[in-house]
């Protein structure tokens, strides 16, 4: 008799990627314990720039994300991998293959081979600008990420953002940690650093242009920050990460 365990463990992967890829708006990929995809659905696909799933599987993070944040991605994965507890709903800035960056709701999930042995890990993301629901459990957040994105390279006060989610500076401090695991403070300068890393790759636009289009008036300020999220100096940076980029 089949047991629904076996029926389980007979399943074809491939209808599962084929339920991800009829959902418009969740992005979904699967990875070994080395880092390497070994499946996505179309949306996950078209998000890196591939037209077919061949010419992702065996590649890693490093192929397609800016090197910060794969640490970042790398952190997470092994936490997972490690602690069979699942990644639920992190609100997350990912960049584009354009050079864009977008918000995404990420969730992921430890894979495992029929013996119970953990083999690498399943994930999935939703984009705030295709999924409306995926904001509903930040949906005060909602203006100050909108005012964020249209204000990142003129000064902004905490005062302002409070005021956006017309919460006190004290509750907004607070909640926003909440949503966000970080302060408003330490979340602006990584959204504007992550900006100015895409800025690198993408344009031939000097240090200090950057710098200054991203919101900081103070080149050093920007150097020293850089640096300390990236490991590494602008110029080293697009030099490491952009084909035809002008060192500065």
């Amino acid at each position: 008799m089949n047991t629904p365990l076996a029926a389980a463990q007979n399943l074809d992967p491939n209808s599962i990627l084929a339920l991800f890829s009829a959902l418009g708006d969740v992005y979904f990929f699967m990875k070994d314990r080395d880092g390497r995809f070994i499946g996505a659905n179309n949306l996950q696909l078209e998000k890196l720039g591939l037209s077919s799933e061949q010419e992702l599987i065996g590649k890693t993070d490093f192929d397609f994300f800016p090197s910060y944040m794969i640490a970042h991605y790398a952190k997470d994965d092994a936490q997972v991998m490690e602690s069979g507890e699942p990644i639920l709903r992190r609100v997350e800035l990912v960049a584009n293959p354009d050079g864009s960056v977008s918000w995404y709701v990420t969730s992921k999930f430890p894979l495992y081979d029929k013996d119970g042995a953990c083999v690498g890990i399943i994930g999935c993301m939703r984009d705030f600008e295709r999924s409306d629901n995926a904001w509903q459990p930040y949906r005060r957040m909602n203006a100050v990420v909108d005012y964020i994105n249209k204000h990142f390279s003129e000064p902004i006060e905490m005062a302002q953002l409070a005021k956006v989610a017309n919460l006190s500076i004290s509750q907004f401090e607070r909640r926003f940690r909440i949503v966000f695991e970080q302060t408003p403070s330490r979340f602006l300068i990584r959204y504007r650093l992550t900006r100015a890393s895409q800025i690198l790759m993408h344009s031939d636009n000097t240090v200090s242009e950057i710098a200054q289009t991203v919101g900081f008036y103070d080149h050093s300020h920007f150097t020293r920050e850089f640096q300390k999220l990236f490991g590494m100096a602008p110029g080293r940076y697009r030099k490491a990460h952009a084909k035809g980029g002008a060192e500065e």
